[in-house]
């Protein structure tokens, strides 16, 4: 039998369970969660040796990653939890280890540990979802506001021109699978309830080479309103208790961003309408277009993740993903600077 985890690995997940959920938590995390009770593994009131005994029989048992998924849910800005989830390959895939991140926090030259980084991508992992139609993977978006979706106009253009109507589209999030493909969580899956607004992409300037720069009110965007606010509600439709946070969403920003030719860009993703991926370029940004409409950068992307948020080296949203360099080999992706699309909502 292969395990998850090593014995040496305990110490620090059982420290992390410890530090954050009280033993009543623990239990009712296990049962709501997971549905298992912790009585039929560990009886007593000893917090350490319940939280070992736990964690063998999950490890031993092969249940161990949904003790791991049930602790994200409940405090999903732990580091700890994104870190072993990172270690049981459930975490979104291309967040590097310990040592890679290292290297990543040293090169922004920016306030940053490894702590507030693994803190932070575990928050967004929860705000941001995969646009479908009809089931199918067609994008990424994500919150802004407890009900409020924003994404590509182009990944929502079918519904536009009427060739599918709303009830056709769904925001998935929390979709979860295996390294080796098993799914483990279908996700939350949030139907639409309308199309709020919109800015339909430049033709020819987005689609062709030479061909002028784009109009400055087309911005590729649509802001797609949810039938319920899930950024009020628990990863995972289900709360512990009053202390289990609520998912929340990725505030737009105020001020405009200075892009700086090769400091990093971050970009969380639903590629190829996969499970969730992070890209991390630490010298990304090529710069911005003769018009300031459009900023090129180097970060990868691939089909599917149209739509997906770009952040700078803070965690801050600067751009809304959305083309790649269609040339054979590429050597750009393409955002819309994110200052500009709320600039336009507003007007």
């Amino acid at each position: 039998m292969k395990l998850e985890l090593t014995g040496p690995q305990f110490r620090r997940l059982s420290e992390a369970l410890r530090a954050t959920l009280t033993l009543r938590q623990f239990d009712r995390m296990l049962k709501e969660r997971i549905d298992i009770s912790r009585e039929d593994i560990a009886l007593g009131e000893d917090y350490t040796d319940i939280a070992y005994m736990v964690i063998d029989a999950a490890n031993r048992q092969s249940w161990v990653y949904r003790l791991v998924i049930a602790a994200r849910q409940e405090r999903p800005n732990n580091d700890v939890f994104v870190e072993y989830a990172h270690i049981l390959g459930i975490a979104p895939e291309g967040l590097p280890d310990s040592s890679g991140l290292e290297r990543i926090v040293r090169r922004t030259n920016a306030l940053l540990d490894i702590v507030q980084f693994r803190s932070r991508v575990g928050e967004i992992e929860g705000q941001v979802c995969r646009i479908d139609c009809q089931g199918q993977g067609e994008g990424t978006g994500f919150l802004i506001e407890p009900d409020l979706v924003l994404t590509n106009y182009h990944v929502i253009e079918n519904l536009v021109n009427k060739k599918h109507s709303l009830e056709d589209f769904t925001c998935r999030f929390d979709y979860k699978t295996r390294q080796n493909g098993v799914v483990l969580n279908q996700g939350t899956v949030v139907s639409l309830k309308e199309l709020v607004a919109y800015s339909p992409y430049d033709n020819p300037a987005d689609l062709k080479e030479d061909a002028g720069l784009p109009d400055p009110d087309k911005l590729d965007y649509a802001l797609l309103r949810l039938d319920r606010e899930i950024g009020h509600e628990p990863i995972g439709e289900k709360a512990v208790d009053s202390a289990t946070p609520e998912r929340g969403w990725i505030k737009l920003p105020t001020e405009a961003y200075v892009f700086q030719p090769n400091t990093p860009l971050f970009i969380v993703q639903h590629p190829n309408t996969a499970p969730m991926k992070l890209a991390l370029d630490t010298e990304a940004i090529i710069g911005l277009n003769g018009n300031g409409t459009r900023v090129s950068y180097r970060t990868n992307t691939e089909p599917g993740s149209s739509g997906s948020p770009c952040f700078n080296q803070n965690w801050e949203l600067v751009a809304l993903h959305h083309a790649g360099d269609p040339k054979w080999i590429p050597t750009w992706n393409r955002g819309i600077p994110i200052i500009l699309i709320a600039e336009h909502l507003v007007r």
